[in-house]
C-alpha cells in the first residue's frame, strides 16, 4: 500500500509541475515552481488552474492514457490553461467549480484527439486544446445565470488591502508606478498574461525564472516582443491589443517556440521569428475581427497557427537546411543547440549502414577509386585488394603460379550483415598474365544490407563459395576465399558498394566505416573514410582484455571502492540497464547519476549524461570517452567533449546568449594505450586520457585520467585535476 500511494504521489507531483514549465517548452521543475507561484499573484486564478490540473491529471489515470505523455505534462498542460482563464474572468463558486471540472475533462479529451490527429503530420497541438475548452466555456456560460463575471482586477486595491492591509497595498503600488519605460511595462505584464497573471509582479517573477531557466528563451522573448512592438508602431496600429489585453504574449511564444524549441537555434531561426512576428500581428488583427463577432477573445490562437503552419511546411523540405528541426527533443534551447553541434562534430560522416573491409590481416590498395586501369566512369568507386610482402612484392618466386601469391585462397569476410542475392561459382582461375573478358567479373558474391545497399565481391576462389543465395551473413563471417577469376591476371579482391542487387551494377561511393591504416611505423585510425590507392590498410582486430572490459552487458553491477572528497571510503555501485530504446547506459546509485553509452565491437562511446558532474561516473564519462577496442599503442584517439555539463558559471550563460550566432567555448579529448604486459595478448592494460576545455584558444581546465584494465574488467580508474588525484578500485 505505501509503494502504491508513493506511486501516486511521484505521479501527480510529475504531471502537475510538468504541466506548468510546458506553456514555456519546458521540463525543469525549478523554473516550474516558480511559475505555479507566479500564477498565484491572483490567488483565485492560481487555485482555479490548480484544481482544473488536478481534475485533469486525475482523468488521465482513469481513461487509462499514456501515463508517460501524462507524467509529461503533455496532456494536461491545456486544461490547466482553461482552469486558469475560468478563474480569472468568473465569480468563483460552487457551480463554476463544476463547470471547471467538467471543462478540464472535456479539454483533456480533445487534447488526446488532436494529438493523435497532428502525430499523423508530425506538427505540434500546442494550445488549440485550450482555445476550444475556453471558448466553450464562455459560449455556455452565458445561458447560466449562476455563473457571473468576477469583478476582481477592477477594485484591485481594496482586494489587496483584504489579503494583506496597508503594507500589501504600497508595496503593488510602488510595482506599478516604477519608473521604467512602457514597453518593459508591457513586455513584463505580457509575460504574466500567459498565466492570466495581468500584473508586472507576475511578469517579473516569470522574466527571472526564463532568465535563470534559459538564456536564449529569455532573449528569443525580447525578440519577438520588440519585434512585434515595433511593427505596431511602423504600421500606426492598435495600441489597445498591446496596452489592455496584453496579446503581445503571442510574439514571446512565438518566439521561443520558431527560434529555440521546435529549430535549432541559429541566426537563421533568429531572422525566422523577426520575420513571422509581424505574420503573427496580422493574424491578430485579422482573426480579432472574425472573433469579436461572437465576443470571444482570441488568446493565443495566432501563436499557435503561426507555429503549426511553419513547423507543418519545414517538413515539407526536399532535403534538410538551417534553420534545422530538432530531432530529439531536449526541452531547453541550450541543450537542443549544444547537443545538436556536439552530434554533428562527432558524427558528421558516420553512415546508417556500417561497412567493414572483407579480410583478415594488412592488405594493399593495388587500385583505388578512379583507378587508372579498371575503376573508370559508372564503376570508379570501387577498390582492388592485394597481399605484400616487405618489398612489395605480391607473389613469392617464381611466380608463376597462382598458389605463389601471398592473397590467393585466404579468406574473404562479409563486409556487413545481410542476405545474399546473387552468386556466381562456376568460373575457372586464370593462369597468371590471363585475362576472362568473356566472364569479366569471375566468382562473385552480392549482399544485400539494406534498401539500395549492396556490396560486391569478385574474383573469388572457383568452387570457394561457402554460400549460396538467399543465405543470411553476419558482419565477418567467411563466405569464400580469394581467387583469379574473371578479368584478374593476378589474384585479387575487388570490392564496391552499389545501389542494385546485380553483379554489373555501378558502384556507389560510400566510406568504410573503420580501419586503419600503415606508413612508415606510424599508424592512423580512421572512421568513415575512403582508403586511397597505395595504402596499406587492415581492419581493427579487437583485443580481448579491451573487448570484454568494457562489454557491459545489461545487469551487469560494476562495484568499486573510493574515497569521497571528505575523506572516507565509498562503495560505488554502477548498473547496466537498457532503456526502452534499446539504449545502453550506466546508472550510478551513490549519485542518481545516468551515462548512456554506444558499444560496436569497434569502439567504446558515450553520448550522453545527466545528473552530479561532480560524481565518478561524470569523470569516468569524460576519461573514457571513446575508447578503441583494439590495442595500438601508436594510436592517438581524439573526440570533441559537449559544452552542456563540462563548462559551467559565468563563462557558461555567457556563452548561451552568444551560442546561436558564434561559439568561443570548446571541449578536446584524447586518449592513447601507455602500456601492456605484452602486444599479443596482454593481461594488463593501461590507457591514459585527457579532457581539456578551451575559453577561445586559452585553456581554462585540463583533466588527466588512467584507467587500468586487468583480469577483464576496469581494474582502477583514476581522475586527477588542479593536482588532486580521486582513484576508484575495482571491488571483486
Amino acid at each position: 500500500m505505501g509503494e502504491q500511494l508513493k506511486f501516486w504521489l511521484q505521479y501527480y507531483r510529475d504531471a502537475t509541475v510538468n504541466s506548468y514549465a510546458q506553456m514555456f517548452f519546458s521540463n525543469n521543475r525549478w523554473f516550474a515552481l516558480l511559475l505555479l507561484l507566479a500564477s498565484f499573484v491572483d490567488p483565485f486564478t492560481g487555485l482555479s488552474g490548480l484544481i482544473a490540473l488536478l481534475m485533469s491529471v486525475a482523468a488521465t489515470h482513469w481513461f487509462k492514457f499514456d501515463p508517460a505523455l501524462s507524467r509529461s505534462g503533455a496532456y494536461t498542460y491545456n486544461s490547466l490553461m482553461v482552469g486558469l482563464a475560468v478563474g480569472v474572468y468568473y465569480t468563483f463558486n460552487i457551480q463554476l467549480l463544476v463547470i471547471l471540472l467538467l471543462m478540464s475533462v472535456f479539454t483533456l479529451l480533445i487534447t488526446v484527439w488532436m494529438a493523435n490527429i497532428t502525430l499523423k503530420s508530425n506538427t505540434p497541438f500546442l494550445s488549440l486544446p485550450f482555445i476550444a475548452g475556453v471558448w466553450v466555456v464562455i459560449l455556455s456560460t452565458r445561458n447560466y445565470a449562476a455563473i457571473g463575471l468576477s469583478e476582481r482586477g477592477i477594485y484591485t486595491i481594496n482586494e489587496l488591502w483584504s489579503y494583506g492591509g496597508e503594507t500589501l497595498v504600497n508595496f503593488y503600488q510602488k510595482l506599478n508606478h516604477l519608473p521604467i519605460p512602457a514597453f518593459v511595462d508591457v513586455y513584463l505584464k505580457s509575460l504574466g498574461a500567459i498565466y492570466f497573471q495581468y500584473n508586472i509582479i507576475a511578469g517579473i517573477a516569470i522574466a527571472l525564472g526564463l532568465l535563470l531557466h534559459s538564456r536564449i528563451s529569455f532573449l528569443l522573448s525580447l525578440v519577438g516582443f520588440t519585434t512585434g512592438y515595433l511593427f505596431y508602431h511602423f504600421l500606426q496600429g492598435g495600441y489597445s491589443e498591446m496596452m489592455y489585453s496584453y496579446i503581445g504574449f503571442n510574439f514571446i511564444l512565438s518566439a521561443i517556440a520558431i527560434g529555440g524549441f521546435f529549430l535549432i537555434p541559429s541566426g537563421r531561426s533568429f531572422l525566422l521569428v523577426i520575420i513571422c512576428t509581424p505574420l503573427i500581428a496580422i493574424l491578430i488583427s485579422a482573426l480579432g475581427s472574425l472573433v469579436s463577432v461572437y465576443q470571444l477573445p482570441l488568446y493565443s490562437l495566432p501563436f499557435t497557427l503561426m507555429v503549426m503552419l511553419l513547423l507543418f511546411v519545414l517538413r515539407l523540405r526536399y532535403q534538410e537546411s538551417k534553420p534545422q528541426l530538432v530531432l530529439l527533443q531536449q526541452y531547453s534551447p541550450e541543450k537542443n543547440l549544444y547537443k545538436h553541434l556536439y552530434r554533428k562534430e562527432r558524427f558528421q560522416n558516420e553512415t546508417y549502414f556500417h561497412i567493414h573491409l572483407p579480410f583478415f590481416g594488412i592488405w594493399h590498395i593495388s587500385q583505388g577509386h578512379d583507378g587508372h586501369i579498371t575503376h573508370l566512369e559508372d564503376w570508379k568507386y570501387a577498390w582492388d585488394f592485394v597481399v605484400t610482402d616487405d618489398n612489395q612484392k605480391t607473389f613469392k618466386l617464381p611466380g608463376t603460379d597462382v598458389t605463389d601469391f601471398y592473397c590467393y585462397n585466404l579468406p574473404v569476410l562479409a563486409p556487413a550483415a545481410g542476405y545474399v542475392t546473387e552468386i556466381l561459382d562456376e568460373v575457372a582461375d586464370n593462369t597468371i598474365g590471363n585475362v576472362n573478358r568473356e566472364q569479366n567479373w569471375g566468382n562473385a558474391i552480392v549482399i544485400k544490407h539494406g534498401e539500395f545497399m549492396f556490396s560486391k565481391i569478385t574474383h573469388l576462389k572457383g568452387g570457394s563459395l561457402k554460400v549460396k543465395t538467399g543465405d543470411y551473413v553476419k558482419k565477418g563471417e567467411v563466405i569464400a576465399t580469394c581467387g583469379n577469376s574473371g578479368r584478374s591476371p593476378e589474384p585479387h579482391i575487388h570490392f564496391q558498394l552499389q545501389a542494385t542487387p546485380y553483379i554489373g551494377s555501378k558502384t556507389l561511393r560510400y566510406p568504410i566505416s573503420y580501419y586503419v591504416s600503415y606508413k612508415n611505423n606510424a599508424v592512423t585510425f580512421h572512421a568513415f573514410d575512403y582508403p586511397k590507392q597505395g595504402e596499406y590498410i587492415a581492419r581493427v582486430a579487437a583485443t580481448p582484455l579491451i573487448k570484454n572490459a568494457f562489454q557491459f552487458i545489461p545487469g551487469e553491477e560494476l562495484m568499486f571502492e573510493y574515497v569521497n572528497e571528505n575523506g572516507t571510503k565509498e562503495t560505488l555501485k554502477w548498473e547496466v540497464f537498457t532503456d526502452a530504446w534499446n539504449n545502453s547506459y550506466l546508472y550510478c546509485h551513490n549519485s542518481k547519476s545516468t551515462a548512456w553509452f554506444v558499444n560496436n565491437e569497434t569502439l567504446h562511446y558515450f553520448t550522453d549524461f545527466e545528473g552530479d558532474k561532480k560524481s565518478m561516473l561524470y569523470a569516468f564519462y569524460l576519461g573514457a570517452h571513446k575508447i578503441l577496442m583494439g590495442y595500438y599503442p601508436q594510436i592517438e584517439l581524439t573526440d570533441h567533449l559537449p559544452i552542456e555539463g563540462f563548462f559551467q558559471g559565468p563563462v557558461k550563460y555567457l556563452q548561451d546568449i552568444f551560442a546561436p550566432f558564434y561559439l568561443f567555448l570548446h571541449g578536446d579529448y584524447s586518449m592513447k594505450f601507455t602500456f601492456a604486459d605484452e602486444q599479443i595478448q596482454p593481461e594488463i592494460i593501461t590507457i591514459e586520457s585527457s579532457a581539456t576545455a578551451y575559453i577561445g584558444k586559452t585553456r581554462s581546465r585540463n583533466m588527466k585520467f588512467k584507467i587500468i584494465l586487468q583480469e577483464n574488467h576496469i581494474a582502477e580508474f583514476t581522475i586527477t585535476e588542479k593536482g588532486e588525484t580521486r582513484t576508484a578500485k575495482w571491488i571483486n
